[in-house]
């Protein structure tokens, strides 16, 4: 399956707000403004963004995915959120993660781009297989690999290793039934 490497770089004046990023300030559809104050902003693709690097169709190639963390249990026990919207999104929102209590310094913007990589490549990626995967069994399908020694900010800097965010089953068009794994290397 096809690797799409993840590098994220500060975002530094002007920027079209619906790009992808890490953190800061998600544009979001209405329905998603009204997440519980426990839910931390990690993500958005902007799906357009990566059609030509999805070769095999996985993903769909336009809308936004999102990805936000449960943080009710704090930061060693976080339950996956991924959701996906097929239209423009249009609520800016300022500063998601001010009011996520332990994850309050979380607001800058880290701007996304996107290359192919080889499909076990480290560092932060969307889809391909797990880098760091060690048991006997195959691994579930990878929809987002994150490794926090990838990137300028401090999100889970005690993770040596990785978080996986894995499809359940083979359906790669199911985002409401993600599973979170965490890898220590």
């Amino acid at each position: 399956m096809s690797a799409i490497r993840i590098k994220a770089k500060k975002a530094e004046g002007e920027h079209d707000l619906g790009t992808s990023k890490f953190l800061g300030n998600p544009v979001l559809p209405e329905e998603l403004t009204e997440l519980d104050e426990s839910i931390m902003f990690l993500m958005q693709i902007n799906l357009e963004e990566i059609k030509d690097l999805d070769t095999e169709n996985i993903l769909p190639h336009k809308g936004y995915l999102y990805f936000f963390l449960d943080t009710a249990n704090g930061e060693y026990d976080l339950k996956p959120i991924v959701k996906y919207y097929d239209g423009e999104p249009t609520y800016l929102v300022d500063n998601y993660n001010s009011i996520v209590d332990g994850f309050e310094d979380l607001v800058d913007e880290y701007l996304i781009t996107f290359e192919k990589c080889d499909d076990s490549e480290p560092g932060n990626k969307l889809l391909g297989v797990p880098s760091d995967w060690n048991y006997e069994d195959e691994s579930k399908k990878l929809l987002f690999q994150y490794d926090p020694l990838d990137n300028e900010f401090d999100f889970l800097s005690f993770l040596d290793g990785y978080l996986y965010f894995f499809f359940h089953g083979d359906d790669y068009k199911d985002f409401d039934n993600i599973e979170l794994m965490e890898e220590y290397s």
